[in-house]
């Protein structure tokens, strides 16, 4: 699909549902009379209200209807392509299932990228939030400065990761614009914070989360009682306390992170995760 009018490519969505909710708005705004009833016949369906389920969310698409719907909105060869692996990345049940389907986006996004040198800056900060080494080599890039030295870098990194890794993510942060070389060949961080859509939070923080868990158990074998700290509570609350709960946590993550933005001598990465889980009940 062609990008008029300000419409974004295919190739920067990184939920189909969005693409198509916002197809359809750029068309309702080019001609009024653009209906419901006219998008599912323009892309093969007989149920006026199909489309609109499917980009509410409340219907799925399958395999075998992807093409049909890639043929009535006139996408070419890559954006096929791509449109069908980001039909199986959102659609996923697992993590294995939705990283294979996103290797796949980036198969196409590769050929994209020569032929047009295009820079998406959404699917370089899904795979920041990918892996927990680069958020990690960022921070200690920030505290530190990084000069080059990958095998420096590597090895304070923990648990251990090799100098390709690190390499990896360097690069990989500098793609994304988290990190910038000045002049003297020195990398630093070009902003403090770290911003991001919500779509693209939502879906790359589930591995993420995953990931920095998985650390947290090692934690209690690997390193020493008196630098880290595991605790936790179990507890009987209805659905408001619930929520009281969560917006207490959040205020307090808030709180956290102002305290470590402050912090003129840290000399030491964190990762720090909460959780508030069923465990049983009606």
């Amino acid at each position: 699909m062609s990008e008029k009018h300000g419409q974004k490519k295919i190739f920067e969505y990184l939920d189909y549902r969005e693409f198509l909710k916002d197809y359809y708005q750029q068309k309702k705004n080019a001609n009024p009379s653009f209906s419901l009833r006219v998008f599912s016949d323009k892309i093969g369906f007989k149920a006026k209200d199909f489309i609109s389920r499917i980009m509410n969310g409340d219907k799925n698409l399958s395999i075998q209807s992807i093409p049909k719907v890639a043929k009535g909105l006139k996408l070419g060869k890559h954006e096929t392509s791509f449109f069908m692996g980001l039909v199986k990345f959102n659609q996923a049940r697992s993590m294995d299932e939705r990283n294979t389907a996103f290797e796949e986006m980036q198969e196409v996004l590769k050929v994209i990228r020569f032929a047009e040198k295009q820079y998406l800056l959404g699917h370089c900060q899904y795979l920041i939030f990918s892996h927990w080494r680069h958020l990690t080599i960022r921070s200690l890039i920030g505290m530190f400065g990084f000069n080059g030295d990958y095998k420096t870098l590597a090895k304070q990194v923990s648990p251990k990761i090799t100098v390709t890794e690190a390499k990896e993510s360097v690069q990989l942060l500098e793609e994304s614009m988290l990190i910038k070389k000045d002049a003297e060949g020195n990398y630093k961080l070009t902003d403090s914070a770290i911003t991001t859509g919500d779509r693209t939070s939502r879906l790359a923080l589930r591995g993420f989360h995953q990931h920095c868990l998985k650390l947290g158990a090692d934690s209690i074998d690997r390193d020493p009682p008196d630098s880290r700290h595991i605790s936790g509570l179990t507890l009987g609350i209805s659905k408001e306390s619930y929520h009281r709960i969560v917006e207490r946590v959040n205020a307090f993550r808030k709180e956290i992170a102002l305290i470590a933005e402050e912090d003129s001598d840290a000399d030491k990465v964190y990762q720090m995760q909460f959780l508030l889980f069923p465990v049983g009940g009606k």
